[in-house]
């Protein structure tokens, strides 16, 4: 007899004869506990240890829901984020060269937060820790995947053809605009007794100079990840046998953009400023070589990448003072927001990216 189930957009909703459906295997998974895991501000993850009858299933997978905090909840459904994850799951993942988490199942409801994604546990990988950063090896593994995902995007047209992707459109900028006057005040006031002088001042001079940067920002462009950072990494222990060694998660903030975006936004978060100069521009080039090796290869040299890459170094400090205003607030959602808001001032005042704010339209 087929299973026709009620549709689960709840961790307290999951039964072990809905996950049976999701994985394709009715009726034979007979039990189901879950675990919650994971960092996630705007969603919520959940491990599933399984019991099946035929021992034929997986012992675990991971389900992913949104967020159980309205206000994180509210940023997920007026942001995209809910929709820009399932739609990457169902048209992109089963496509692309990158380590993704395979999806068993994904499920979505248009402008609401009813979402649910079960997909392969990456276990025994660990997550990347975004307050105690990474090595350069880990950085280089990190780095090694965006540019198998930007190569295969680069300049593609039917980017710009998909709704749910992110975008830089007029309006667009002009909303983050709009959302930056507000919020960015509040940020300071919140943060101030932890941010460097350097970040406080930093934060004033983009919210006063946002419309140049932006209006700078350059082609060609590819399909980033948006939030390519060490929480959204999983990584195999080195000497092991786990193959692939890193696994790119967490894709709700894909975005039509440079390849320059995720690397300057994942240097500038995951080392404190001196790491972060001994090895920034050989993790770069090491990146740009490997880019060009690829089919897809973007038209440009170093010098422009390195252009862009130093322009970019803005964009993670955007997201901290914005997103840090829009998701439920945490102690270590604060201590995160904190440490990488203070790490991407470094990185703009070490490149000397001020100028980007200078520019006229």
């Amino acid at each position: 007899m087929s299973f026709d189930p009620v549709p689960v957009f709840d961790p307290e909703a999951v039964t072990a004869e809905w996950v049976g459906y999701a994985l394709g295997q009715e009726d034979q998974c007979i039990d189901c506990e879950l675990e919650a895991i994971g960092t996630g501000q705007v969603g919520a993850n959940y491990r599933a240890h399984l019991t099946w009858s035929d021992d034929e299933g997986p012992a675990t997978v991971v389900i992913k829901f949104a967020s159980r905090d309205s206000q994180s909840r509210s940023a997920g459904i007026q942001m995209g984020t809910y929709e820009r994850e399932a739609e990457f799951y169902r048209v992109f993942a089963p496509n692309i060269d990158v380590a993704v988490p395979y999806a068993y199942f994904v499920n979505f409801v248009q402008g609401t937060a009813d979402v649910v994604i079960v997909m392969e546990d990456l276990a025994p990988r660990r997550q990347g820790d975004q307050l105690g950063g990474c090595t350069s090896d880990d950085a280089t593994l990190a780095l090694s995947q965006a540019a198998r995902l930007h190569s295969s995007f680069w300049g593609k047209s039917e980017l710009s053809e998909l709704e749910w992707v992110s975008r830089r459109t007029p309006e667009q900028v002009e909303q983050t605009i709009a959302l930056m006057d507000l919020l960015q005040p509040a940020f300071v006031d919140r943060y101030r007794c932890e941010l460097t002088a350097e970040a406080v001042d930093l934060s004033n001079r983009f919210a006063l100079n946002a419309s140049p940067w932006f209006s700078g920002l350059p082609s060609p462009v590819s399909l980033t990840h948006g939030d390519f950072r060490l929480d959204n990494l999983m990584f195999a222990d080195p000497g092991t046998s786990i193959l692939p060694r890193l696994v790119v998660v967490d894709w709700q903030t894909i975005t039509h953009s440079h390849g320059a975006h995720d690397v300057a936004y994942f240097v500038g978060s995951a080392f404190e400023p001196d790491l972060r100069r001994l090895h920034e521009e050989k993790l770069v080039s090491g990146y740009f070589d490997e880019l060009g090796n690829m089919e897809g290869q973007p038209p440009l040299t170093f010098d422009e990448f390195w252009d862009a890459y130093r322009r970019f170094s803005w964009s993670g400090f955007v997201m901290v003072m914005l997103a840090s205003m829009i998701v439920g607030q945490t102690d270590r959602g604060d201590e995160m927001f904190v440490t990488m808001a203070n790490r991407y001032a470094s990185q703009v005042a070490d490149l000397g990216a001020v100028e980007f704010l200078n520019e006229s339209k």
